[in-house]
């Protein structure tokens, strides 16, 4: 492990990983506005069956990393970090490059599911972080790595919708080069964080997912926070699932109009990672933190779903500036509570959960959609989705406040 007395090098690398983050989801928020439209052209199809198609591939890429998270996590806590976090910066690069250049559904579909083998760039950043990090500032660095994220949804998104609107496989291969320099990047520049004696031997027995997630059962005090988390990670899914195809179907908005929107959506995830956590997570305990998020987050969902006007939209979004902060709240308190050699595998346990939840989502969320929107919708509402997951949001505030009593 990298000792936390060596401040320099902490920080250096901790500004790698934060830029990294930057850079793979201004890569993936390239994408977004224009997936939608990619999976009509291979497709043939109409929106109600391009959102099918696109639950078909989360599905698949869900289950890929739902085998494999906690496969790699082990593997970084029994060979370090580096050689994980550039495998899955290099295969980013590769996914991305296959999208732009795919032309019939199967194609695309297997980009899909291969991609989700490989997924392990954020929760291997997540246990570096953990490596070099004291348990009492893990809160504002997982917070500091969310702000990444949602500054690179800022101009990518943006930036996607504006070359989508030229061609809908541009913004793929934008995507492609700037995945590609970040993995180069991470290649040259990522030093390992787990020393040779904080490394434990790899076991199938914990490596596989069900191992992985008996073990945090089994862990004093993370049993009772694992349904919070994945209630939490499922309710938060309906955007990246669903709203592409929801802007398109509610209120006609083109391409820029959605980049835009996810670009919004980052400048609000950004000032509240990078200002309003860093502020608050200090000051206010774990669980008040995570309370007032789930509560802000029940109000904007179903102020989506009820929008009737884009400003109600935009409106809503405004208050992810407090709602975003439940994940680095509720990871900090995970990782404070697991042993240093085992960081690894806490985070694979929790993409593990995460895959759960991308495998439901696109059940719930697109199944929903398309009941509502389709030309068989006996109630056309195609704000449903949202209402749903607000209810999943207040289940999630309800078994927290009752699991900490």
């Amino acid at each position: 492990m990298i000792s936390r007395s060596s401040t320099g090098a902490s920080k250096t690398a901790v500004a790698f990983l934060v830029t990294s983050a930057f850079i793979s989801s201004a890569g993936f928020g390239l994408t977004a506005p224009v997936m939608p439209e990619l999976i009509m052209t291979v497709t043939g199809g109409s929106v109600a069956q391009a959102a099918r198609w696109g639950g078909v591939a989360m599905f698949s890429y869900a289950i890929m990393q739902f085998v494999f998270s906690p496969i790699l996590g082990a593997l970084s806590d029994r060979y370090g970090r580096r050689p994980v976090l550039i495998l899955s910066l290099v295969a980013f690069a590769v996914d991305m490059l296959a999208l732009a250049l795919v032309s019939t559904l199967w194609a695309f579909l297997l980009v899909r599911a291969l991609a989700g083998v490989f997924a392990a760039n954020f929760s291997t950043s997540n246990a570096y972080i953990a490596d070099i990090t004291p348990p009492e500032r893990r809160g504002q660095r997982f917070a500091l790595m969310g702000a990444a994220f949602g500054a690179g949804f800022i101009f990518g998104p943006a930036i996607g919708g504006i070359l989508g609107d030229i061609d809908i496989r541009l913004p793929f291969f934008v995507g492609a080069i700037v995945a590609g320099i970040n993995a180069l990047f991470g290649f040259l520049l990522v030093p390992e964080s787990l020393s040779a004696d904080s490394r434990r031997a790899f076991s199938w027995s914990r490596a596989n997912t069900v191992g992985t997630l008996l073990q945090l059962v089994r862990t004093a005090g993370i049993r009772a926070l694992l349904p919070v988390y994945f209630l939490a990670t499922l309710s938060s899914w309906v955007y990246p699932t669903v709203w592409s195809f929801v802007a398109i179907e509610r209120f006609a908005w083109t391409p820029e109009a959605i980049g835009y929107s996810v670009a919004y959506y980052g400048v609000v995830s950004f000032i509240s990672s990078a200002v309003v956590a860093q502020y608050l997570l200090p000051r206010l305990a774990v669980a008040s933190a995570i309370r007032i998020a789930l509560s802000v987050e029940v109000v904007a969902l179903s102020g989506i779903g009820l929008a009737t006007e884009a400003w109600m939209v935009y409106a809503m979004i405004t208050l992810a500036l407090f709602s975003t902060m439940q994940d680095p709240a509720i990871r900090q308190e995970f990782s404070s509570r697991v042993a240093e050699d085992a960081q690894g595998e806490l985070q694979g346990g929790l993409a593990a959960l995460t895959s759960i939840a991308m495998i439901l989502s696109p059940l719930i969320y697109m199944a929903l959609f398309t009941f509502t929107t389709g030309e068989q919708a006996l109630v056309y509402f195609p704000g449903a989705v949202f209402l749903v997951a607000a209810a999943i949001s207040l289940a999630t505030l309800v078994i927290y406040t009752f699991a900490k009593k």
